[in-house]
This record gives C-alpha cells, structure tokens and sequence, in this order.
C-alpha cells in the first residue's frame, strides 16, 4: 500500500513538471514525509481541469459519508475492486494526479524491517488517484519489479505515472500498470517489527 510519500520540490518545479498552475500556492508546504495518517491536503490535479493544481485532501470520503466515516481505510483503493468497493464503485472514473517525487515503503526481514524511499532519482511524478468533491485515495496495483522485493508481504504498490502520456491516459481513464523501474534506496539500518 502506500502511506507515506513525499512532495518537497518548490512551487515553479512542480508548476513546470505539470504544465498547471496552483490555484492557491501559499497553501502548498513542501515537505519531506507526507504521513497518510494524518489525512493532510496535498497537491492533486483533477480530470475536470488538468491546468489547475489543487489541494486536496487524503484518504477519500464519499459525498454519502457521515461524521464517523474512517479516512484511514481510504488512503489506497485498490485498482482490482475499484468498481465494486461502495466508496469507491461511483467515482471511479473522477481521475486525478497525485503529485509527489518518492514513497515510502518498508521490508520485512523476519523480525526486523527496513525503510526504503522509492521513486524515480528525487523527480517529480504522480500517482494515479480518484477522488469524491475535495478528498483523494491513491491507487495501487499488484506489486512488480523491485516493489515485489520491498513491499514483500502485501505485495502491494502505487500506480506510479511518470511521462505526460501516461498522465493523460490515466486522467482519460485508461487501465494503466503503471511503472515499475524504480529507484528504491534503504534509509536506515534494521528496525526491530514490534507487531
């Protein structure tokens, strides 16, 4: 799955990587890791308006949710059970680009765990996502190449989207893989896994 990402690049970088501009800049704080859980607004851009570079926020809350709605279990959505899953089977085709330049993901290794930043050597690039009025879930796919290594227990990762023709495929809503040719690079030293 992917919880925890990162988007520190100014704002003219990532302006210019997308071709869009950011329809309120002073609301963008780089930062070097986005924790999921604390369903921060981060830079999307939206099948509605690929120019424009808005905040949304993460882990998805349908426009049918109440107050108790679990953003948690919304941060990913499966690309398999995109059609199926209730929060999900009626925004499906809302496309968007979850703007980021690397992920974090952790490898087992029997009692101990390793923390690896992945992406593409610190360059921008997006996720594919969907989203539901001002809220956002990342999309995975079954992990390949070098996630099947490092996420090796749910084998699990992001649609990872790195030339404007695949963003565009995605925003269009074509089924997309995604990449696999990324860069992952070990963080610190073993951690003893508590759980």
């Amino acid at each position: 799955m992917c919880f925890f990402q990162k988007l520190d690049k100014k704002t003219q970088q990532i302006e210019q990587k997308f071709n869009a501009q950011f329809k309120f800049f002073q609301e963008y704080q780089p930062k070097t890791i986005i924790n999921g859980f604390d369903f921060p607004q981060t830079p999307v851009i939206k099948n509605t308006d690929i120019f424009i570079i808005e905040m949304l926020g993460w882990g998805l809350i349908p426009h049918w949710a109440n107050t108790e709605w679990n953003k948690a279990f919304t941060l990913n959505a499966r690309r398999e059970t995109l059609h199926d899953k209730p929060a999900f089977k009626n925004v499906a085709q809302n496309r968007c680009l979850v703007l980021t330049n690397g992920f974090y993901e952790w490898q087992h290794q029997g009692k101990h765990k390793m923390k690896f930043e992945i992406g593409f050597d610190d360059k921008l690039f997006a996720f594919g996502g969907i989203y539901d009025n001002h809220t956002y879930s990342i999309v995975t796919t079954e992990a390949r190449g070098i996630m099947r290594e490092i996420h090796n227990t749910k084998l699990r990762m992001p649609i990872a989207l790195k030339t404007e023709e695949e963003m565009m495929a995605w925003l269009e809503g074509e089924e997309l893989d995604g990449r696999e040719d990324f860069k992952a690079t070990p963080l610190d030293p073993l951690q003893l896994t508590l759980f």
